[in-house]
């Protein structure tokens, strides 16, 4: 325990700074309808202010930390920074839990938008939304510890360090590494959109290629050297080797069926006019409903980029090579739909209860990669909103209809669901 703390004590008093604050501003912008929505609003507004992402994110592991010890709650932390926490009920079911899970990290704070602005009915900020879940989690734990939620099985609650489609799978460690804490089912919490559900996974993989020009010698020490110019035909080689492996990827017919598309989503290289580029940026995304052809099409996009990079050396006018890294920054598999017939029944007959219309989708959920070890789960958003260039927007009061279907689904998955064995599924 004196490992999970030591962040605390370094932390927290810069933290407290923002403490008090979130709540005052909610204050005067509307009453006090719905207070432990604002509650949970108010631990995303100070959450969205601290800087992310970083290393295992501790300084908001250091915020979590401490509003679970104002509540008496003794959490477990990990090698990779993640928190877990187990909340015990006194007549459990069974001894298998269900699990809510979310990550800390935000990959759109900024040291100015991410302060967060409010008017009556919305909240606006950078990288708002990604840290919704994470406040929607601790607000869980508040009910629970109050009894003011009822659950018939522990409850498993997980704050991931690390992004949830993280390839290195570490997101998933705690559960994956202690057979006490494989649930009965679990459910994803991000910020948006409320209502919307995966009901079709499809499998994401997404890669960087960085394309790097090798200099000649007399281009290698630029201070001693620094007015010598590029080549014209060596000039443009990184940019030229970068449109020519986007122009190969885009040409190639991925299936018959046409369940895996191919997506450029960024191409950059160089620095601006009148400078020759040196290292260039591709960026791509695949995706699939087929587990197999999805993972081939990822190794055909690996070989072509490097294949790529040798045959632009067939150009008789190189005087220098280029030198290609392919990196997966992103994956999610393709979900076992098997497992989750029953959860997504109960899900339509809460929304419908509560007047929340229900959409469902085709596209990547992390719940996937629980679904494929035998654990039924999905993902669902608790607010409604819109995630901008510059800012995400909040709608206020969409907060308190997401917060009543997460105590909704917990109440009635709690009673309802099997354990992993009675329900047929198996873990490693």
């Amino acid at each position: 325990m004196n490992i999970l703390f030591r962040f605390i004590n370094k932390i927290i008093p810069k933290i407290n700074i923002l403490s008090g604050k979130a709540v005052k501003a909610l204050d005067r912008v509307r009453g006090a309808s719905s207070p432990l929505a604002d509650r949970l609003l108010a631990d995303a507004l100070r959450l969205a202010e601290i800087p992310s992402p970083t290393h295992q994110e501790e300084q908001r592991a250091a915020f979590i930390l401490e509003r679970l010890a104002n509540l008496q709650i003794s959490p477990q932390m990990d090698e990779h920074g993640n928190i877990l926490v187990r909340i015990p009920v006194r007549a459990p079911v069974d001894n298998s839990a269900l699990l809510l899970f979310s990550d800390m990290g935000s990959n759109h704070w900024h040291p100015l938008d991410s302060l967060t602005r409010l008017d009556s009915r919305y909240a606006r900020g950078a990288g708002l939304a990604d840290i919704l879940g994470c406040a929607a989690l601790l607000s869980i734990a508040e009910a629970l510890t109050e009894d003011r939620l009822q659950s018939g099985r522990d409850v498993l609650i997980l704050f991931a360090a690390g992004s949830l489609d993280d390839p290195a799978g570490n997101a998933f460690f705690p559960i994956s590494e202690d057979p006490s804490h494989f649930p009965c089912a679990a459910i994803g919490i991000r910020g948006l959109t409320l209502g919307s559900v995966v009901t079709n996974t499809q499998g994401i993989y997404r890669i960087r290629v960085t394309m790097g020009r090798t200099p000649d010698e007399k281009e290698q020490d630029e201070t001693e050297a620094p007015d010598i110019p590029v080549k014209p035909e060596t000039a443009n080689q990184v940019v030229d080797t970068l449109i020519s492996t986007a122009r190969k990827l885009s040409g190639i017919s991925w299936d018959s069926k046409g369940t895996t598309h191919f997506y450029i989503r960024r191409i950059e290289a160089g620095t601006g006019f009148g400078r020759a580029p040196r290292e260039g940026i591709l960026e791509i995304e695949l995706e699939s409903s087929d587990g197999p052809q999805l993972e081939m099409a990822m190794n055909t996009v690996k070989a072509t980029a490097e294949n790529a990079a040798k045959l632009s050396l067939g150009n008789p006018n190189h005087d220098s090579t280029i030198k290609t890294e392919v990196n997966i920054t992103s994956f999610i598999p393709v979900g076992e739909q098997n497992n989750n017939p029953e959860l997504f029944k109960t899900i339509r007959g809460i929304m419908k209860d509560l007047h929340i219309r229900l959409r469902e989708e085709n596209g990547a959920d992390p719940s996937a990669i629980l679904s494929n070890r035998g654990i039924p789960s999905f993902s669902i958003g608790i607010a409604h909103g819109w995630e901008g260039l510059n800012s995400d927007t909040i709608e206020i009061a969409s907060i308190e209809k997401g917060r009543q279907l997460i105590e909704a689904l917990i109440t009635k998955m709690s009673h309802d669901a099997a354990s992993p064995t009675q329900s047929g599924g198996t873990h490693e």
